[in-house]
């Protein structure tokens, strides 16, 4: 036992039964998983056209909407158009059509959704990762009554029930969604796709000021001049990338063995590691081996072996790496994951800490 187990973990196969996402998925469910994690996220492929979600908001946290392509090793290769709607006011939503890999940042209390995957090729399965920077996810729904009357609800890990068995919590199965949807599809009187989403389209025509495109990224192709990885790469880099973002991390697709970064700390903020398969819609082919080390100082380090998509934890003031690719069978995405608005560390050079960030004055 090493003293640092609880804070790598090995992601588990999630079978599931949502209608247009791919099984297994990953899943880093936060502290259902981890203790203490600040981070709420998925890695889903998308490989059918889909209606999900309806306007809610998070109330005090941000969170990212996640939208690229399955296949890493070719990250711009993408074949699929999505409509999503955002907005601070519910009944004026602006809509925006997605045509490349792109991020969306969600501000504590803005409303987003639906997200419409319009056009999806099969052959090319995209990703919609929702990153909610909270250790438990929550949303609040918003519903009006025939007089106009606004009731909010809250909704959570932890807080909803089984649809089919009410003596157990929700595991976000996606079993009643999705037979839900096959009976309303078998319906000739349902309302179709379309005509669910007339109000929202409607909303969107009259609302064309754009407003919110600033918290639209399309993500920009980071050409690599070194030979350890696939180029170009996708990434997003905090405030450099959007004003008021908290997040900064890449997707390195680590092509060859390798090391990777030098000894470091981070004195303020922690820091994940996510290692998974090169292509989301087959998250487990993971055939590599990775040596990291974790200590409470630089003299000090236990070495942890992974061979399996995994979750490593570094709360602040832990030193960590260089990441050591032992062996590699096939690519894989290494994804380092900073929730800060800018990148710093505290390295060790010479007897001296030396703190090194892209937020240091420009000579």
């Amino acid at each position: 036992m090493g003293s640092y187990d609880d804070l790598v973990f090995t992601i588990p196969q999630e079978f599931h039964h949502w209608y247009g996402f791919v099984a297994p998925r990953g899943f880093f469910r936060g502290t259902t998983m981890m203790k203490d994690a600040k981070v709420y996220m998925d890695w889903s492929a998308v490989d059918k056209s889909m209606i999900m979600e309806v306007p809610h908001t998070h109330h005090c946290a941000d969170e990212y909407l996640v939208f690229t392509t399955a296949d890493m090793k070719n990250f711009f290769d993408w074949d699929a158009e999505v409509d999503v709607w955002i907005g601070e006011d519910p009944e004026n939503l602006e809509m925006y059509t997605l045509t490349a890999p792109t991020l969306i940042r969600i501000p504590p209390k803005f409303y987003h959704c639906p997200v419409h995957f319009r056009k999806i090729n099969p052959e090319k399965p995209i990703v919609f990762s929702a990153v909610y920077l909270d250790g438990d996810w929550s949303k609040i729904g918003r519903k009006v009554d025939a007089e106009g009357n606004e009731t909010f609800t809250y909704d959570g890990a932890g807080v909803r029930r089984c649809v089919k068995d009410r003596t157990k919590e929700c595991i976000y199965c996606g079993e009643c969604f999705s037979a839900a949807r096959k009976e309303r599809m078998k319906t000739a009187m349902a309302p179709r796709d379309d005509e669910w989403l007339r109000p929202y389209h409607e909303m969107a025509a009259r609302n064309q000021e754009r407003k919110w495109a600033k918290y639209v990224h399309p993500y920009v192709p980071e050409y690599l001049d070194d030979d350890r990885y696939i180029s170009p790469r996708g990434g997003f880099h905090g405030k450099e990338s959007m004003e008021g973002s908290k997040l900064w991390y890449h997707y390195g697709i680590v092509k060859r063995e390798c090391e990777i970064g030098d000894l470091h700390m981070h004195h303020a903020v922690e820091e994940y590691l996510f290692f998974t398969g090169a292509d989301i819609a087959r998250f487990f082919d993971f055939d590599a081996e990775i040596e990291i080390e974790l200590g409470p100082d630089p003299d000090h380090l236990e070495k942890y072996t992974i061979t399996e998509p995994t979750a490593v934890r570094i709360p602040a003031g832990v030193w960590h790496g260089p990441v050591k690719i032992k062996r590699l069978g096939a690519p894989i995405n290494f994804e380092p994951f900073y929730p800060n608005g800018s990148y710093g560390k505290i390295v060790y050079r010479d007897g001296v800490y030396v703190y090194e960030g892209n937020d240091l004055p420009q000579k």
